[in-house]
């Protein structure tokens, strides 16, 4: 058999970026840790968000004139209590070390009291980190690596 001399050259253009273990794993395993590695993204900017939401509570409630206080006991300490763990949380979501996920295990069980939003968010939050244990820790994956080996496979899969 004879090859075209007139054919177009080909080439190997399938290149994988991103770690090994990454692309070891099943199409199903790396969409999960997609979902869960987002989901923990978007769980970061909710605690964000609660956590400046408690800081102007508290920061309105110390500026407010003594006759607009209710009660006998001061909010400052309440609002500051739960603006600083959410603090951590929001910064450990992005950043991942091995014992964020418990903070985010625990800020999540804590949350499901909180009905009707808190709770949905404790539920989806806990599905998010009981998912994502390899995205935690000093061998973890990190999003942009997840992202980026998800959607190769996604084109590839086309």
């Amino acid at each position: 058999m004879t090859q075209n001399a007139f054919a177009p050259p080909r080439a190997n253009v399938e290149v994988r970026t991103g770690p090994e273990a990454l692309w070891a794993m099943s199409y199903k395993e790396v969409r999960r840790l997609y979902l869960a590695s987002s989901n923990i993204q978007a769980l970061g900017g909710l605690y964000a968000l609660g956590a400046l939401l408690d800081l102007f509570l508290g920061y309105s409630y110390f500026t407010a004139p003594e006759t607009y206080r209710r009660g006998p006991v001061n909010l400052v300490p309440f609002f500051m209590a739960f603006a600083v763990p959410s603090i951590v949380a929001a910064v450990t979501s992005f950043t991942r070390p091995g014992w964020a996920r418990w903070l985010g295990v625990v800020l999540c069980l804590l949350s499901l009291v909180a009905i009707p939003l808190g709770t949905l968010i404790g539920i989806w939050g806990l599905f998010a980190y009981g998912r994502g244990a390899r995205l935690f820790g000093p061998d973890r994956f990190r999003h942009r690596e997840v992202v980026e080996v998800y959607k190769q496979r996604e084109r590839d899969k086309r």
